[in-house]
């Protein structure tokens, strides 16, 4: 077992839910669990629909597709509604992928990405890591060349 005292800051970023209708279910969450909707995004060049809702210290990050070629519309076609990845708030993405990567970990993202509110980010593959999709994200870095 490892030195929990070398292990890296990592802490829950948020929770994202692929759904076909984001304004419905952050309505759901604010009815049924006191959840507050907060802001909302467009990434992807319009493709994605990112709808951010808090409860307590917990943010549930809503992902709506508004192209059907787009990767979550088809994780909606084949898996249907439900968890799409947990994001972890990383101190050093670049560090953090590297590690992965050195582990044996398969990433989807070799480097870092835009991500929402101008985040750098980067997904390691669910085949490697028990069936989870998950999201590494950085803070905010050069934009990338176009």
């Amino acid at each position: 077992m490892s030195d929990p005292s070398l292990s890296p800051r990592v802490a829950l970023g948020h929770i994202a839910i692929a759904t076909p209708d984001a304004t419905a279910l952050a309505r759901t969450l604010a009815d049924a669990l006191g959840a507050v909707r907060g802001e909302e995004e467009l990434l992807d060049g319009g493709a994605l629909r990112v709808v951010f809702v808090r409860l307590g210290a917990v943010t549930f990050e809503l992902l709506e597709p508004q192209r059907e070629d787009h990767p979550v519309a088809k994780f909606l076609a084949q898996r249907g509604p439900g968890l799409h990845h947990v994001s972890l708030d990383v101190g050093d993405l670049p560090a953090s992928l590297a590690r992965a990567r050195a582990s044996g970990v398969r990433l989807v993202d070799e480097t870092p990405r835009s991500g929402a509110h101008g985040s750098r980010i980067a997904f390691l593959h669910p085949k490697s890591l028990g069936g989870v999709l998950l999201e590494l994200s950085g803070p905010a870095g050069p934009p990338e060349p176009r």
